[in-house]
């Protein structure tokens, strides 16, 4: 090969050129300014919002139990057939409810819109009416099973999303969670696609009163395992104790909220009972006597109680139909956003309610206001 000094320097220059436009290209480039980052919330909610929506974020909300949508059971305690499920969805939008996880609710994370109350939907022991495929393959949801009725009214309600808490059997002899085998990974792929959550109702559905606190350790344990090996990236941080029964010692009821067994570590920051009553906000103080002559459970997130639809005992307390009529009667008593995620708006009438330690703890202020006389006053700190 014959060397060109030329030719060497004019493929020199070349290369120095096109480096030079890279380079200024680049420089360009970075100079773009960035995005404006979102606007912050604003410190307070205005006297125009609290005015128009009345906030309330220390009342109680509902957490609905249901087993079993099916059309051939009549309506009880453990059976809601599918219209008058359709039903309970509209009565609820209706009266400015939208639903939120049992996670959301404990953590305080609830994105509602303000002027509206939160409500968990939840369903045990993962019953094939919860959840049915009628082609897998394709993907078609029975239209009449839970999820395919959530999501069908979310579609007619964009304002309502289609979440719920699902307590999950599963493993132990027990038959796959929601009843179709090979498609108990599909489902909980799915279910966590829409918002859902996937908790835990233990792994054999034993009765935790029965049990030592290490028996509860790993059969708690061993139904996140089970669970996360379907779906890895659930957060199993919710737990619903078979048939309500909270256990004797203090040390057995400490293993429902956290523990450890065969190389699982768990921590519930949701442990729920049976039907009985709503429960007040997560910001609430707990205390022996439960508030308001009893009609509502205090904020304690290891003890949350639930309310049960039942069409024939509408008049009694611990039914969906009872408290529906309660709240509609007692406005001031229920939970009501303010919009803003990160101000506890609370009327003065309920100021003595709140834990201002919980409040400071998840990074929020606390806002007491009256609309008598001056509207707003501030209390507590923020992050």
């Amino acid at each position: 090969m014959t060397y060109r000094p030329a030719s060497r320097l004019l493929h020199l220059a070349c290369v120095l050129a096109v480096t030079a436009v890279s380079l200024a290209g680049c420089k360009r480039e970075a100079a773009k300014p960035a995005p404006p980052p979102k606007p912050e919330p604003p410190p307070q909610v205005s006297e125009l919002d609290l005015r128009s929506y009345r906030p309330n974020e220390a009342g109680a909300v509902m957490v609905i139990m249901y087993h079993r949508i099916e059309a051939n059971r009549k309506n009880d305690d453990m059976n809601r057939t599918p219209e008058q499920f359709r039903q309970d969805l509209k009565d609820l939008y209706d009266r400015g409810y939208r639903a939120v996880t049992l996670r959301e609710f404990a953590e305080n994370r609830m994105d509602v819109p303000a002027g509206k109350t939160p409500v968990v939907i939840t369903f045990d022991d993962s019953y094939l009416s919860q959840f049915r495929y009628l082609d897998p393959a394709g993907g078609e949801i029975d239209p009449d099973c839970a999820v395919g009725i959530m999501e069908e009214f979310s579609r007619a309600h964009p304002d309502w999303k289609p979440k719920a808490t699902f307590f999950i059997l599963h493993g132990a002899g027990n038959p796959p969670a929601f009843y179709q085998e090979g498609l108990t990974e599909t489902k909980f792929a799915h279910l966590l696609e829409i918002g859902c959550e996937i908790a835990s109702h233990s792994l054999t559905h034993r009765n935790f009163r029965r049990m030592s606190a290490t028996e509860i350790e790993k059969d708690i344990a061993g139904s996140v395992r089970q669970i996360k090996e379907l779906a890895p990236n659930a957060e199993v941080t919710s737990l619903a104790i078979p048939y309500g029964n909270i256990p004797k010692s203090k040390v057995a009821l400490a293993a429902c909220a956290s523990g450890s067994a065969d190389g699982v570590d768990y921590r519930m920051t949701a442990v729920v009972l049976a039907a009985w009553r709503p429960t007040l906000s997560p910001i609430t103080k707990v205390g022996k006597k439960a508030p308001f002559a009893g009609q509502v459970a205090s904020g304690d997130m290891t003890r949350i109680e639930r309310v049960l639809p039942h069409p024939g005992k509408a008049s009694l307390a611990g039914t969906l139909e009872y408290y529906l009529k309660f709240f509609d009667d007692n406005p001031n008593m229920r939970y009501v956003s303010d919009g803003n995620p990160k101000v506890v708006a609370v009327p003065r009438g309920s100021a003595s309610l709140v834990d201002e330690e919980k409040v400071t703890a998840q990074g929020k202020l606390l806002q007491i206001y009256t609309l008598e006389t001056k509207p707003v006053s501030s209390a507590g700190t923020g992050p």
